[in-house]
């Protein structure tokens, strides 16, 4: 059973020239170039893996084999016997792709005798054209018998057989064959590649990239599979024609790949990418200002420091308070504060502050004499955003407060809003406070517009300033 491409948005009484059409199966092909292969990989067989091979993933493979056949609402054909065709789609349990059929505009014999001139060049470019289509893509015709024209002969449908029809037709022969013959060598390879999305997501690492480049990724591959957990950092690979700038500018490909060939699924997958292939993280970063001048003199000067948490972790430092600030421009202006520091530009990667002992972590609290807690102020983004770091930094200090993320500020700074892009859409942060937790929910939900933020750096620096230092002085709770 054919499945037929829609005409949804042609007029029934529009004469359909053969470029037209041929530019509907392409843009059908670009479109379903990655599932046309992905099926490919099952042979005669689309729902052997989704039913048989992992019925775990059967609901999530099935959204990538089905293909979605909408009604051809305009077709017109009186005859449906002669010439079957299949106006409303294929049934909800048929697996079949091919053929692809498009109806062409049903004519009656008041449109004929009306627009008899039109008609008739467009019957005689229909078979002039229907010489030069490929093998597998076939045209069809009906022959009408009119009381007033007699027997007339119109096109009535055009169908492609399979996808090396349509590649060839629609001038993607060469990057078809290409992509199916690595795709098959990919599968010789890591056989359980076969059944992985993978070939949707990253059709065009089959279809364009050079030869060289696909050689390099299958001996990467290759040893990432020998060598699931080498602890090596990425300039370290022994691996031959592989440098650390062909990978970097890869790394998505090459997680998603690696995922792959170890039976793993890449749908959603946000996977740290040195994890997947067994690598040794580079040590992340923070950003610390020390705004004590009796602090820097004992630091030999320093003042501006950004070195991997571990060593600052074990740094000699005693401090009165510390604030959190997430703009970078922010923190550099920060002033002189007695006994404090500036932790900066940090975002989701705030959990990094735990391992800092002289922050006095929650978990550390028992190593710690009481009363000798640093005050922490936290200062973020009037976004979900900001307040999701807020929450996630208190769930680390649970004395944490929060500098200037209040309903006051957010209000009067109305002319500085700008749109959040990507809202957080928890329902709940567990460690805000219940006007923080207000605040939030009204952001989340639209309380003063779709998807509102204010960014610190947009807000006066004097009143920031002063809000700043009135909080570092204030009694703390």
């Amino acid at each position: 059973m054919a499945s037929t491409i829609s005409r949804k948005r042609v007029t029934a009484q529009k004469l359909q020239s053969p470029e037209e059409v041929l530019q509907v199966f392409t843009e059908r092909f670009k479109v379903k170039f990655g599932e046309w292969l992905y099926r490919g990989a099952f042979g005669n067989d689309p729902y052997q893996y989704a039913t048989l091979l992992a019925p775990v993933h059967a609901q999530q493979e099935q959204k990538l084999i089905t293909e979605e056949v909408l009604p051809d609402e305009h077709s017109y054909i009186e005859n449906a016997a002669a010439e079957p065709d299949t106006p409303g789609g294929t049934s909800s349990g048929e697996t079949s792709t091919w053929p692809l059929r498009y109806s062409l505009t049903g004519l009656n014999e008041e449109t004929v005798l009306a627009k008899m001139a039109d008609i008739s060049t467009w019957v005689r470019d229909w078979h002039q054209y229907e010489k030069s289509l490929p093998e597998g893509v076939t045209m069809h015709w009906v022959t009408r018998r009119w009381s007033r024209l007699g027997e007339q002969t119109l096109p009535l449908a055009v169908t492609v057989e399979n996808a090396e029809a349509l590649a060839q037709w629609t001038g993607f022969s060469k990057r078809w064959k290409r992509a199916c013959v690595r795709r098959d060598e990919f599968i010789e390879q890591f056989e359980i590649t076969r059944y992985s999305s993978l070939w949707i997501r990253h059709s065009e690492v089959l279809a364009d990239w050079a030869e060289e480049d696909i050689e390099r990724l299958q001996t990467l591959l290759g040893w990432f599979f020998r060598n699931p957990s080498s602890g090596l950092y990425l300039r370290q690979l022994p691996v031959p024609k592989i440098d650390t700038k062909w990978i970097e500018t890869r790394k998505a490909i090459v997680r998603d790949f690696t995922l792959a060939i170890n039976g793993r699924s890449i749908n959603g997958a946000t996977q740290d990418f040195h994890e997947v292939c067994g690598l040794r993280k580079p040590a992340s970063k923070l950003r610390l200002r020390i705004l004590c001048p009796k602090l820097r003199a004992s630091l030999g000067g320093l003042c501006d420091i950004e070195a991997p948490a571990a060593e600052i972790s074990r740094m000699p430092l005693s401090i009165r308070a510390a604030f959190i600030v997430e703009n970078l421009e922010t923190g550099l202006a920060l002033p002189d504060f007695e006994g404090m520091v500036a932790f900066m530009r940090l975002g989701h990667a705030i959990s990094e502050l735990a391992h800092i002992p002289w922050l006095c972590p929650d978990h550390l609290e028992h190593s710690t004499q009481q009363g000798c807690f640093p005050r922490l102020l936290y200062w973020g983004d009037l976004d979900t955003h900001g307040f999701a770091i807020l929450s996630r930094a208190r769930g680390i200090f649970s004395r944490l407060r929060s500098v200037l993320m209040d309903e006051t500020t957010f209000l009067q700074g109305q002319a500085l809003w700008v749109t959040e892009l990507t809202p957080f859409r928890a329902e709940e942060l567990k460690h805000l406070t219940p006007t923080e937790q207000d605040l939030y929910i009204g952001l989340r939900n639209g309380k003063w517009g779709a998807n509102l933020r204010l960014e610190q750096e947009r807000l006066p620096w004097p009143k920031c300033l002063q809000a700043l230092q009135e909080a570092v002085s204030s009694p703390s709770t």
